[in-house]
């Protein structure tokens, strides 16, 4: 009538020791497939990376940072890119033409601090049109006088000043500054 039901303490605890060594075992079978994968494979180049990551890293980037440097060490570098890069820019501001053909004195300076051959263009403000284009001009030579692009009835014409530094080399733009000047035509 009654079944006797007796527990077995002894026996469930075996099974459940049992049961978490084959985890761990699998666990650790695991782990150490993974490991020998990941060891046996060889690292990814900086391309292979880049191209399975989809983002694009500058290709000027190098390996390191400012951590090896003192304070005084880092300023002196920073100041040494400010001063490569800086732009002097030197011309009469209020040049004049006796008319729309004639040279004017638009005395233009690339000082000789300058690192970089310049090219100056005038823009008009009022239209966006670029009235004047010089040549390439080397540190420490002037333009003193010459005639405007376009030519322009008498008046007065506010102007930007486009200063670009050029690559000695391949004459491609680097750097621009600009001025506002104010162009006289007389006649």
């Amino acid at each position: 009538m009654y079944e006797v039901y007796q527990d077995h303490p002894k026996q469930a605890r075996l099974n459940i020791r049992v049961v978490l060594a084959v985890a761990f075992l699998v666990c650790a079978i695991g782990a150490g497939i993974f490991l020998i994968t990941r060891l046996v494979s060889k690292p990814l180049t900086k391309e292979d990376a880049r191209g399975q990551t989809g983002i694009v890293y500058d290709s000027s980037a190098v390996e390191g940072g400012w951590d090896n440097l003192s304070p005084e060490e880092i300023a002196e570098k920073l100041n040494e890119k400010v001063a490569e890069g800086m732009i002097n820019i030197s011309m009469n501001t209020a040049p004049y033409f006796e008319d729309g053909k004639a040279e004017g004195n638009v005395m233009i300076v690339n000082e000789s601090i300058n690192n970089y051959p310049q090219q100056v263009e005038f823009i008009r403000n009022d239209t966006g049109e670029q009235i004047y284009q010089s040549k390439a001009i080397p540190v420490g030579s002037k333009i003193e006088r010459a005639a405007l692009d376009a030519e322009l009835p008498a008046g007065t014409y506010e102007c930007t000043a486009m200063f670009h530094n050029l690559d000695p080399v391949s004459g491609e733009t680097i750097g621009t500054a600009g001025a506002i000047i104010n162009i006289t035509i007389k006649n």
